[in-house]
């Protein structure tokens, strides 16, 4: 691929992902603690007493539900990102079923990678604990550092202008991280290197 042909494919994807650089900035919703069961659990006190670390929610809890069996609701104060190791999106309503040392049939959850947004399905962590959690992501598990979910993050209710231009920006390099420097060529019956951009 020419480089020509790289700048077109760059170019593309800058212009693609352009209007969402214009889309109105939605205002994040913040308390200072979220509404708990009668009993005065939090759901930041209810994940570790099933060995996850309170982190894997934001900080904009509205209400939250648990049933006997497991299964769990969690509304969130409006839609928002946080960014981990990747970006994550929860919607306003998160669900699963919680059981000791993971999350299953997880909804309202998304990471983004290569400028595309995966349902994360589940998240598990090792029993007994270790310095990891896994985000179940199709049939992909993702294996993250645990600390950076040791402590509940803030969440901001959409992107700002300069934080979907980082985004764009990310996902470029991405892209581009994919692409690797080798072009072999025949010329006079010897073998010639021509470096050049070559997407794999």
């Amino acid at each position: 691929m020419s480089s020509s042909s790289l700048l077109l494919l760059l170019l593309f994807f800058l212009l693609l992902h352009l209007p969402l650089l214009f889309l109105p900035t939605l205002a994040a919703d913040h308390v200072e603690s979220p509404a708990s069961p009668s009993n005065g659990t939090t759901v930041y006190d209810l994940l570790p007493q099933y060995g996850l670390p309170p982190g894997v929610l934001p900080d904009t809890v509205k209400s939250f539900s648990l049933a006997s069996n497991g299964q769990f609701v969690v509304e969130l104060y409006g839609p928002c990102y946080v960014d981990f190791e990747y970006l994550v999106y929860y919607a306003p309503r998160v669900s699963g079923v919680i059981k000791y040392g993971g999350i299953e049939s997880l909804e309202g959850v998304q990471v983004r990678r290569f400028m595309v947004w995966f349902d994360v399905g589940g998240i598990m962590v090792d029993v007994p604990s270790s310095e990891f959690i896994y985000f179940h992501v199709g049939w992909i598990t993702r294996k993250l550092r645990i600390e950076q979910f040791q402590t509940v993050h803030s969440c901001r209710g959409s992107l700002s202008l300069l934080g979907r231009a980082k985004e764009v920006a990310r996902s470029v390099l991405e892209v581009m991280s994919l692409c690797v420097c080798v072009c072999v060529r025949v010329k006079n019956g010897s073998l010639q290197h021509d470096t050049k951009f070559v997407c794999s």
